[in-house]
């Protein structure tokens, strides 16, 4: 049982000095917003660089960044030992 104790802590230290800072998940959600997959995608991506919201969270041993346009989630990133995962979110505002 020690040894898993010890296991998560020298993992959580390890996680909050290798947690990527706001400049990489900028930079990160760039290229997702760079690389659009449709029309519809590109005004998003175009809008989002123009007049987006951008917010970073510092959660210790994980980062998010968010890139918002009207409230409406763009991009999400989240990192963690020096990695990054950006996804563009779902389109939600079409319904049935």
């Amino acid at each position: 049982m020690k040894w898993i104790v010890l296991l998560l802590i020298i993992a959580g230290v390890a996680g909050y000095f290798t947690k990527p800072e706001e400049a990489a998940m900028r930079e990160a959600a760039d290229a997702v917003l760079s690389d659009p997959q449709s029309v519809s995608e590109g005004f998003e991506s175009l809008g989002a660089t123009i007049a987006g919201d951008r917010s970073y969270s510092n959660y210790y041993v994980a980062a998010k960044y968010n890139v918002t346009l009207d409230g409406q989630p763009v991009v999400t990133c989240w990192g963690a030992f020096t990695q990054t995962q950006c996804n563009r979110a779902a389109d939600t505002r079409t319904g049935g």
